[in-house]
């Protein structure tokens, strides 16, 4: 019908890096994501067919669409050790960096691994807690908002994030991990906490820089990795054996303008008549019809006479006809 209006939200998961649509998703990934907490895009590509049955980590890309049309990327890593599956990056066109678009994706993402069996422990994300949380880039902004509404909670422990190598020096900052469990999680064990942890730094960054780095600079990376999760640890063994797990009330949905709450953007597509298909019908069914009528009298030995082709032409004109108001009915 010309007055339905509809929204197809749709991902690919990456499994062919030359495919046309992830290197579509590639651009739209470097064009809207800041500096401080993209990852090269090369690194990406690397780890995407490199990966294996014996890599601790496995990372997952994914082409988002709306009605059809490649809008951004998304990208998870699963660490195999503890479960858990770290939320990366999800970049879409700034036209639609909308409130409904990125939950719509964050749900089709979370729901791969469940139609896949991957046993997950816990979705996480890093959130930036530079300058006391005065300083957060734009992407944990529109994170902060979107974590709220699917009911993720902060756990109030020390947590930095890690540089992205040696050069980026605004990537490595304070920062909070937000978790979501099956259930609303209200505390979790420090043990638990130090665990994931580990798992992040060793399990997936140090392993992430080891075939990229060369050995002294991965010797300086990985210093830097101890370094700071001696520091959580320390920090957390001096906590109770509880960490309390904060969940907001999503008073922050109202302020800002990193997302719209607004519609989403709609395309209408040019529709074809009806009247345009039933033209080829028209003309061809009826002569396929009346052919092949005069082709079973040969068989059968009758006369073709004028009687018959006119019966022939009548038989022709009822399916024409009945095709034609199937194939309408269809289209309203």
């Amino acid at each position: 019908m010309d007055n339905k209006l509809e929204y197809r939200f749709a991902i690919k998961h990456i499994k062919k890096l030359t495919d046309d649509d992830y290197i579509k998703a590639l651009h739209i990934y470097n064009d809207t994501t800041p500096y401080e907490i993209r990852t090269p895009s090369n690194e990406i590509t690397f780890w995407l067919s490199k990966q294996n049955d014996t890599t601790p980590f496995k990372t997952y890309a994914f082409v988002l669409y709306l009605n059809d049309e490649v809008i951004g990327m998304s990208m998870t890593t699963y660490i195999k050790r503890t479960g858990v599956v770290i939320d990366e990056y999800l970049a879409v066109k700034e036209q639609y960096r909308i409130q409904t678009i990125f939950i719509g994706f964050e749900d089709l993402v979370q729901g791969f691994y469940k139609e896949n069996n991957i046993e997950v422990s816990f979705f996480l994300t890093e959130i930036s807690h530079k300058g006391n949380g005065n300083e957060i880039d734009r992407e944990s902004r529109i994170s902060l908002k979107l974590l709220c509404v699917q009911e993720y909670g902060k756990i109030d422990a020390l947590y930095y994030a890690l540089p992205l190598g040696l050069n980026n020096y605004e990537s490595n900052f304070r920062a909070f991990l937000y978790i979501k469990g099956i259930d609303l999680i209200k505390t979790i064990n420090s043990s638990t906490y130090l665990k994931i942890v580990e798992s992040i730094y060793y399990d997936y960054w140090k392993t992430w820089y080891s075939p990229i780095m060369k050995s002294a600079e991965l010797e300086i990376y990985a210093e830097q990795i101890n370094k700071q999760f001696y520091e959580i640890k320390k920090t957390v063994n001096a906590m109770d054996s509880t960490i309390i797990v904060n969940h907001s009330k999503c008073s922050y949905l109202n302020g800002g303008t990193d997302f719209s709450k607004g519609a989403i953007p709609v395309k209408r597509k040019n529709k074809i008549s009806s009247y345009w298909i039933l033209f080829p019908i028209i003309i061809v069914l009826p002569l396929f019809i009346i052919w092949g009528y005069s082709e079973a009298l040969k068989l059968l030995n009758l006369s073709t006479t004028i009687e018959s082709t006119v019966i022939g032409t009548i038989i022709s004109s009822i399916i024409t006809g009945l095709t034609s108001l199937f194939i309408v009915r269809k289209k309203l």
